[in-house]
């Protein structure tokens, strides 16, 4: 069954407009601070809501904690235009921002070292029993992850060292694939890397997908292009011929942030 179309309306945005695809809507809001744009279900509610953004019942707004490390004066401040006050003319800048309060205070006092290279927007804060359940990531594994344009189908995946991200593999880019089946292969190459290594360290994946791939050992989905569907073959030719000690478990974005081997192109 087919997935019911959606329009995406982009009010703040690098173009402003009504988009038909996710792909358009991410190019015209990836990187602009503040961005503000919403999906509908028709083209005619999309249409209306970008001609009269007040007709639109507001989504309530999750409040971002911006961390300045260096800067004008370091802190942290609950808005963008304040964080930009102290950011613009600084010399050699140091910011982010987090979705957890909790996670902004202990970053500010860390420093930006430990939070280079990846995205927090998306982390929230958690009651004292979730935070004790879900724990901290365990440093001494590998973290794997892929990227795919969604319009072109051209896709690469990388696995790295969960601790200091240092980059052991990267496959790609190749054409016609998705991004599920390249965390599909990021997964299986990860567990190759380790088997040939004779190493029984864990692997993380953010991908639910990707990871109940493994284990029925089949890819849910056809790749399209050549390449991608020898590498699918072959990770699953592998994945029935072979077995390995490694625990592969889910990464928690919203506790964690994004992944170690996340692209960074969110």
């Amino acid at each position: 069954m087919s997935k019911s179309p959606k329009y995406y309306v982009v009010w703040k945005g690098h173009r402003p407009g009504v988009y038909h695809s996710w792909a358009e809507c991410q190019r015209q809001t990836s990187g602009f601070p503040e961005a503000q744009f919403r999906s509908f279900g028709s083209l005619a509610e999309a249409e209306q809501a970008f001609k009269d953004p007040d007709s639109v019942a507001p989504k309530e707004k999750k409040t971002l904690y911006y961390v300045v490390w260096q800067g004008k004066t370091p802190g942290i401040y609950t808005d963008w235009e304040s964080c930009r006050k102290q950011i613009e003319g600084a010399d050699h800048p140091k910011f982010k921002s987090f979705g957890s309060k909790t996670l902004a205070e202990k970053a500010f006092k860390e420093g930006p070292e430990a939070y280079e290279g990846r995205g927090f927007k998306k982390t929230r804060d958690f009651s004292p029993e979730e935070a004790a359940r879900i724990g901290d990531p365990n440093p001494l594994s590998i973290s794997v992850d892929a990227a795919c344009n969604a319009t072109t189908g051209q896709f690469e995946y990388r696995g790295v060292i969960t601790e200091s991200g240092t980059e052991l593999f990267r496959v790609g880019p190749y054409p016609g694939g998705s991004n599920n089946i390249a965390e599909f292969l990021a997964l299986v190459h990860a567990l190759a890397y380790l088997k040939k290594s004779r190493s029984d360290l864990m692997i993380y994946s953010d991908s639910k997908y990707a990871m109940a791939w493994v284990k029925k050992k089949k890819a849910n989905t056809k790749a399209s292009g050549p390449e991608a569907l020898r590498l699918v073959q072959r990770a699953e030719e592998w994945l029935k011929s072979n077995t390995y000690p490694n625990k592969v478990l889910k990464w928690e974005t919203r506790a964690w942030g994004e992944i170690p081997a996340d692209f960074g192109r969110k």
